[in-house]
């Protein structure tokens, strides 16, 4: 299992139980769609805006190229986005 310096124990758990559902290490923007419960379309507003996505990589330069998120990248996101409240 691969180990990096920055990853938390939460966004290790988050990865480790996204693997455990069957996500391989990187995922289509359907995948990502599914993950945080939201439409296609909203990932597609998102990617538009700049924000509410993890980093990505488009496969091409078309506009309607491929894209894959790194599983990784994806629970480091989402664990990262946490607001805590008192």
């Amino acid at each position: 299992m691969e180990t990096y310096s920055q990853i938390t124990p939460e966004s290790q758990s988050l990865y480790d139980e996204l693997r455990l559902d069957g996500y391989s290490p990187l995922i289509s923007k359907r995948e990502y769609a599914q993950i945080i419960g939201c439409s296609l379309s909203t990932i597609d507003k998102y990617m538009a805006k700049g924000y509410g996505v993890p980093n990505y990589k488009k496969l091409g330069h078309q506009r309607n190229a491929k894209v894959l998120f790194s599983l990784r990248d994806v629970a480091e996101y989402l664990t990262g986005q946490t607001v805590k409240t008192v």
